[in-house]
């Protein structure tokens, strides 16, 4: 799913026609970067909200604002090719709790059902090696960070093209976790008609990885 490059001005300026039912609000986010062309990402916890209808003639911003009216979450731009949902407070709170579950839902990845194939379980390997990637060095155990990234994975199911979306706060981070995920192999290429580059987000807090294995006395 190729995204054309979406800055805060063409996302306040330019006007689409929507008609979307009451739904999850993952969903109607996805719907919304289908027809912007921008990738909207948005935590598991708060893509299973419930969402009003959305119907009119209205920019990315003015639907966002709509669909997010009356809850606190937030809306952050980042390098003009995406967009991220997040409720401050609950972010902060998360860094000290000690589980915040799946780094990378299968929902929070644009695309896992497209076109009425379901994708979940090749983007349930993504996740894992993902995963497996991150925590395999200190430089980018996760955990303190927020990600957001996008990755298009070649035939054979490694990383042809990878890009951070925003950065994670540290120029030393971004650079470990680029060198660290270009070249990264899923274990299986990845299935036809699936919807690329895929849009991954990450959010900090929790245990994301498992605790190292303490050698058998």
């Amino acid at each position: 799913m190729s995204q054309s490059a979406a800055s805060p001005d063409r996302l306040g300026v330019e006007q689409y026609d929507f008609a979307l039912p009451a739904q999850a609000l993952g969903d109607s986010l996805e719907a919304i970067g289908r027809m912007a062309g921008v990738a909207v990402l948005a935590d598991e916890r708060y893509a299973r909200q419930p969402a009003p209808a959305l119907s009119g003639r209205l920019t990315v911003m003015e639907a966002l604002h709509r669909l997010l009216g009356g809850s606190d979450l937030r809306i952050r731009h980042t390098d003009g090719e995406a967009v991220v949902i997040y409720a401050p407070t609950v972010d902060a709170r998360a860094r000290g709790t000690a589980n915040a579950g799946a780094p990378v839902a299968a929902g929070d990845i644009p695309g896992a059902r497209a076109g009425g194939a379901d994708f979940s379980g090749y983007i349930g390997r993504v996740q894992k090696a993902l995963l497996r990637t991150l925590c395999g060095s200190a430089a980018t155990r996760p955990g303190g960070y927020r990600l957001a990234l996008q990755l298009r994975l070649g035939d054979s199911g490694k990383v042809a093209r990878m890009r951070l979306l925003d950065t994670t706060g540290s120029d030393r981070v971004d650079a470990a976790v680029t060198r660290a995920i270009q070249g990264m192999d899923v274990g299986a290429p990845p299935p036809a008609g699936m919807p690329q580059p895929m849009s991954v987000l990450l959010l900090p807090g929790g245990t994301h990885c498992a605790a190292p294995r303490t050698p058998a006395q």
